[in-house]
C-alpha cells in the first residue's frame, strides 16, 4: 500500500515568516470546567468543534501587551520517545489588584491557552486535555516598569502540537432552549443548551443568521425523551450528519456543525460529536 507523506512548500505570500500581530485579549480554560474538548482531524492538529463547558463554567480572558506575546514549542526526547512541550508568555501592564488576584486564583490550576492573530482564521491552543499548561508568574516594580510576566507551560509532556481552533469562545452560558424550535442568531451565541423533555422533539432551528463558517453547538439535556436532529430539512436550515446518521440529545452528548451558507440555501454540517 503505497503512503504519501506531506510536503510542506513555502506559504503564500511576499513574507509568510513575518511576525503576526496578537490580539490583545488571551482565552483561558480551567481544564476542570470542560465538559467535552473538540476532537482532532486525521492531521492531528486541525480541531473539529469547539469546546464545551460544564454548567455555570465559562472560559476567562486577560490582556496581554501585544508586542511581548511569544508562543513556543520544543519537541524532547530520544529518536523513538519524541513528544513535544508547548510555552505561552505573555506581559500585563501595571500593579493593579485585579491581575495580583488573577494570578493568586490561576496559580496551580490545570489550564488550556487559546490566542489568535491578526493575520490568521484560526486560533492556537496551548496545552491539552492531559497535558495541561500552569502558570508561572513573576513581576517587576523598579525604575523600569511596573508589570506581570505571566508564563503558561506543559509538566507533562504531549504528543500533539499546540491546535489549530476555529471554534466558539464561551463567554457566557450557552443559550437555553425551552423546545427543539430556537432561533440560531449572534444574539443567541453558538451554543445551544437543550431542554431535558418527556416527550421526544425535533431539533428545527427557526432562523439562522451566523456567518459562514461559524461553529454552533447543541448540547443535550437527556430527560425520558431526548430531542433528536436528524438529516435533512429541519426548519430553517438543511441539516448533514456524518454517515446520515441521527444525533440524540442525551444528557451532556454534544454536537458540533459547521455552517455553510450556499445561496438561498444555509447548511448546518456536522463536524464532530461526543
Amino acid at each position: 500500500m503505497a503512503i504519501f507523506r506531506l510536503n510542506a512548500l513555502k506559504p503564500a505570500g511576499g513574507s509568510p515568516g513575518a511576525s503576526a500581530p496578537k490580539e490583545p485579549n488571551v482565552t483561558i480554560i480551567a481544564v476542570d470546567d470542560i465538559l467535552s474538548h473538540p476532537p482532532r482531524d486525521s492531521g492531528e492538529v486541525n480541531m473539529l468543534g469547539s469546546y464545551v463547558m460544564k454548567p455555570g463554567c465559562r472560559m476567562a480572558q486577560y490582556y496581554q501587551t501585544s508586542s511581548k506575546s511569544k508562543a513556543t514549542f520544543e519537541s524532547e526526547g530520544d529518536e523513538d520517545t519524541q513528544t513535544y512541550k508547548h510555552k505561552f508568555e505573555s506581559e500585563y501592564p501595571g500593579d493593579g489588584l485585579t491581575i495580583n488576584e488573577f494570578i493568586a486564583q490561576w496559580t496551580g490550576v490545570n489550564a488550556i491557552i487559546i490566542y489568535g492573530s491578526c493575520s490568521d482564521a484560526f486560533r492556537k491552543v496551548v496545552g491539552t486535555k492531559c497535558a495541561p499548561v500552569q502558570l508561572k508568574a513573576s513581576g517587576q516594580d523598579d525604575n523600569d516598569a511596573r508589570k506581570k510576566m505571566l508564563v503558561f507551560e506543559q509538566y507533562a509532556k504531549s504528543r500533539f502540537l499546540p491546535g489549530h481552533y476555529t471554534g466558539a469562545l464561551v463567554l457566557a452560558e450557552p443559550f437555553q432552549a425551552t423546545s427543539g424550535v430556537f432561533a440560531i442568531s449572534p444574539a443567541n451565541g453558538n451554543q445551544y443548551q437543550l431542554p431535558s423533555l418527556a416527550v421526544t422533539d425535533a431539533i428545527e432551528p427557526s432562523a439562522m443568521t451566523l456567518e459562514n463558517g461559524e461553529i454552533v453547538t447543541f448540547i443535550g439535556g437527556g430527560g425520558v425523551a431526548p430531542a433528536t436532529l436528524t438529516q435533512g430539512t429541519a426548519g430553517a436550515v438543511e441539516v448533514l450528519l456524518a454517515a446520515g446518521s441521527t444525533w440524540t440529545g442525551l444528557l451532556n452528548a454534544v454536537i458540533n456543525l459547521r455552517v455553510f451558507n450556499a445561496g438561498d440555501t444555509t447548511y448546518l454540517i456536522e463536524v464532530s460529536r461526543a
